[in-house]
């Protein structure tokens, strides 16, 4: 049986920025605010998890154009598929980590510290996610197990939950999570309100880590996301032309923006390339939690597409900093977002207290 100090837990290998820098940014306080501690992420996906971005198949029906696109992506090596399979797990392998375990191993490895999150680890709605009960610690050795801002995504209090999502809560040494749904069906499974703390992005300085890319742009807004309605696009097309600032997609899920002046593939995009374009953008356009985490961490102008999806996960944060009312509303006028007096002052100070008192509850629990 393997043996390790203290193990992160999360979505790895999972071709998403966000993804990326949570998993990035957690790691790097813990090592940072841990120093006695010998600290990696478990290099661990559920097989099924894995294989629906890594392990693409184009059926069997080659009567219907769909197999004939998906054999070409299959086949063609320049593809999206094939060059993210061959680049975005490397990215992954530049942070410290485990061996690379498969679920029968890490059921047989032991961890001194065992920590769950982030990100909506724990929202076992999502099919690719497999119930995998290791999320919630089930079956995985260890004297201690914590989590560090975990979400239950969409799912919501009432619920019939799984009892291995049950017993996995329950057998926690200590709790927090990410959203106030979170700690409402936590409170509901184990008598007792999990504090809610700052995604883990939040306590990493990306402002000033050296390993973010300085981008060759200048003078643009940056596109991240998807459903954007043909109202939001028109919006953010006229602020664009009257700023004079380029339109950048940088995207995240074979997106084809036409209406965008410059369109980076994910495959030609590393991490810290992407938080780069978002560190030294002139204001930043996006429908995804993260594309809204670091357009506040950089302090930068937002116009954000609201949905179900995201506010579910970010509503009372958005409440307390006091910008509820403006990035909610569904159908917001792109342009009002990005006329609005974005004084950072306040929301800096109130991100600053929160972010000790997240700091101060993960490390004392550990």
């Amino acid at each position: 049986m393997s043996k390790y100090d203290m193990g992160i837990l999360t979505f790895w290998d999972v071709p998403n920025y966000g993804t990326f820098a949570q998993a990035y940014a957690l790691q790097c306080a813990l090592a940072r605010y841990c120093k006695d501690r010998d600290v990696k992420q478990i290099a661990y996906l559920d097989e099924k998890h894995y294989n629906a971005y890594y392990a693409k198949s184009a059926g069997r029906n080659f009567l219907r154009p769909e197999f004939y696109k998906s054999l070409w992506d299959l086949v063609n090596p320049n593809s999206s598929y094939n060059q993210r399979k061959a680049t975005f797990p490397k990215y992954y392998l530049s942070i410290p980590h485990t061996e690379r375990l498969t679920a029968n191993e890490l059921d047989r490895t032991e961890f001194n510290t065992l920590v769950l999150g982030s990100d909506i680890v724990w929202d076992y709605s999502f099919d690719i996610f497999d119930n995998d009960q290791r999320l919630f610690g089930v079956g995985i050795p260890a004297h201690k197990k914590v989590s560090y801002a975990a979400s239950f995504g969409t799912i919501k209090p009432g619920s019939d939950y799984p009892q291995y999502v049950i017993d996995g809560v329950k057998a926690l040494d200590f709790i927090t999570v990410r959203d106030e749904n979170s700690a409402d069906i936590v409170e509901e499974i184990t008598g007792n309100r999990p504090p809610v703390v700052l995604d883990p992005t939040w306590l990493w300085d990306f402002n000033n880590d050296d390993n973010v890319v300085a981008p060759k742009y200048e003078n643009y807004i940056i596109v991240y996301g998807q459903d954007f309605s043909n109202a939001f696009i028109e919006q953010l097309c006229s602020y664009a032309k009257d700023n004079q600032l380029k339109l950048i997609c940088l995207d995240c899920n074979n997106d084809q923006y036409d209406w965008c002046d410059v369109l980076i593939h994910q495959s030609d995009l590393t991490p810290f390339e992407w938080i780069g374009l978002f560190r030294h953008s002139s204001a930043i356009a996006t429908s995804t939690f993260h594309g809204l985490t670091f357009s506040l961490i950089f302090n930068k102008k937002l116009a954000f597409c609201a949905s179900d999806f995201i506010l579910a996960k970010a509503d009372n944060f958005l409440r307390k900093l006091g910008l509820y009312e403006l990035l909610s509303v569904k159908g917001r006028d792109a342009r009002e977002m990005l006329d609005y007096d974005w004084d950072y002052s306040g929301i800096n100070a109130f991100i600053d207290a929160e972010r000790r008192k997240s700091l101060d509850l993960v490390v004392n629990s550990l």
